[in-house]
């Protein structure tokens, strides 16, 4: 082979893995527009077997806004999915950062199961007291 060649190739390569490089990077730096959805005001239920109560306000998080219309529509059931879950609990269930992870969890799955669809990325309180 000629040094013209072997100079081409190594060009080539290089362009190659400069483009996939670039190509990659770029995909990962994307950002996910999130959308956040409140199924109403506070929450005030009684929790399970004690003289306490909890109050609490929901965020819901979801990555695509076609779902928005949805969750409006199905906003009923899913409040009503959120107060059974918290009368299903105890303060000592919903104590501590584990608790609470926990609850968003049973959140989470609850409604995605009410759309039909794993849609809801994250739950988030922005109230949450319990008494």
């Amino acid at each position: 082979m000629n040094y013209k060649t072997i100079l081409i190739v190594i060009v080539a390569v290089v362009l190659s893995f400069g483009v996939a490089f670039w190509y990659f990077n770029a995909k990962a730096h994307q950002e996910i527009t999130y959308y956040n959805y409140s199924p109403g005001g506070e929450i005030i239920t009684n929790l399970k077997g004690e003289e306490k109560f909890v109050k609490a306000t929901v965020q819901l998080q979801v990555a695509d806004k076609n779902i928005l219309k949805t969750l409006e529509e199905r906003n009923s059931e899913i409040r009503d999915l959120i107060i059974q879950i918290l009368r299903g609990k105890t303060a000592q269930e919903v104590e501590g950062p584990e608790g609470q992870e926990k609850l968003k969890n049973d959140i989470k799955n609850g409604i995605n199961k009410i759309i039909g669809e794993e849609k809801i990325i994250n739950v988030y309180f922005d109230e949450f007291i319990v008494q």
